[in-house]
Formats: structure tokens, sequence, C-alpha cells
């Protein structure tokens, strides 16, 4: 069986546009999952799971590490998915620190762009070279993420550096200042998060996906 698992902060975040990429999913077959952070025993060990958040994707790597797991653009380039069109607007891409190992997602998110006929304009540090999650690394843990994943929260603590609101503004008014483009695509909560702190104006790919849904 492949679950789809949108991801609790990206149906938070826009409600419309997951509902309708969750309707178009179980079309497809798809049976929705819950949070990644809750009980996940009724996965089985042979099942797939299509995520939306790039969060979910390091938890269900560490909670299920015999599962597939993929993403949504993965798995939507290889369903014949009927991409809206936007007839050559140019938007710059931004990459999450989260998947810098992880190529086949950031791959998939530029086809996906390019199949909706967007020009696609890239930041010199992308790719596994990307170093921007927003301000997430610069805020503690979450109890609930630190409970069920302790090697990944090990991990990210070794990256992570506090920082006051008012800093965290700054630097990202610094780095929104290299886009030179109106908008920027993004694929994780807290890259939106963090642009939109810095006077950016970022468009997740969600709501990019599900316009003529």
């Amino acid at each position: 069986m492949i679950f789809y698992l949108p991801g609790c902060d990206v149906r938070k975040n826009h409600p419309e546009a997951v509902g309708k990429m969750t309707a178009y999913m179980e079309d497809q077959g798809l049976r929705q999952a819950v949070c990644c952070r809750k009980d996940l025993g009724y996965i089985g060990e042979d099942d797939e799971i299509i995520q939306n958040c790039t969060l979910c994707d390091l938890v269900l790597r560490e909670r299920l590490p015999e599962n597939t797991v993929r993403s949504l653009y993965e798995f939507l380039l290889d369903t014949g998915f009927d991409f809206p069109d936007y007839y050559g607007r140019v938007i710059t891409v931004q990459d999450c620190w989260r998947t810098r190992n992880n190529r086949p997602l950031q791959d998939a998110v530029r086809e996906c762009l390019r199949q909706m006929h967007f020009t696609v304009r890239e930041v010199a540090e992308n790719y596994e070279n990307t170093r921007f999650c927003g301000v997430w690394l610069n805020n503690p843990a979450a109890p609930d993420l630190s409970a069920v994943t302790p090697e990944l929260t090990a991990y990210l603590d070794q990256y992570r550096t506090i920082l006051t609101p008012a800093e965290q503004q700054e630097k990202m008014k610094e780095w929104v200042s290299q886009y030179n483009t109106e908008y920027t695509a993004v694929y994780c909560n807290g890259c939106e998060r963090g642009i939109r702190l810095g006077g950016g104006h970022p468009v997740h790919m969600i709501e990019l996906l599900t316009r003529d849904l």
C-alpha cells in the first residue's frame, strides 16, 4: 500500500491546497497517513510513503528505515499528473538544508516547475551546497521531535545556533536580498517562514501545483 503524508504544518499553512492534493492522491488509490510523530504501527514494512514535508522525510527515515519514502514531486512526475501552466513566468527555487543529501527530491522539484512552464532561476548555494532552512536551526528543537527521533535531534543540534528574534529577522533580510525575482518557490515550511520574515515572497510548491485542481 502507498500512503500520502501531507505534513501537519503544510496542512496548517495551506489547508485548501492540501485538501485538493489529498483528494487527488486518494483518487490515485493512496491512503492518507497521520502525523509522522504519532504512532505509525498501521504502516506495514512493505508500504511506501509519499511525503510533502522535508522534516517528515527525515523523521520517517529514522522511524521507518525499511520503508520507501519519496517526495510528492517525484510521485507526481511518475503518475501523469496534469500540471497547471504558468506560461514562462520566472521564479527562483530555494533548496532546503534538510534536503542537501536528497538529490532526487531536489531534481523533482525543478522538473515539476518546468512541467508548469516556469523559467527557473537558481541561487548560488543550491543542491548539496544549500545551507538555508529559514530560522529553523536558530531555535530550540521541538520536544515532540526529540522524543521520537533522538538520532536526528542529536545530529541537528550540531548545526543549531540560537538567535534572538531580532537577529533572526536581520539574518533573513540579508538572505532574501540575493533574490532577483519577485517570487521564490519553496518546498519547506522553515524556508517559507524564513523568506517571509526577511521580506521576501515565498510560494509553496503545493500552492503552485493545485491551482487548477
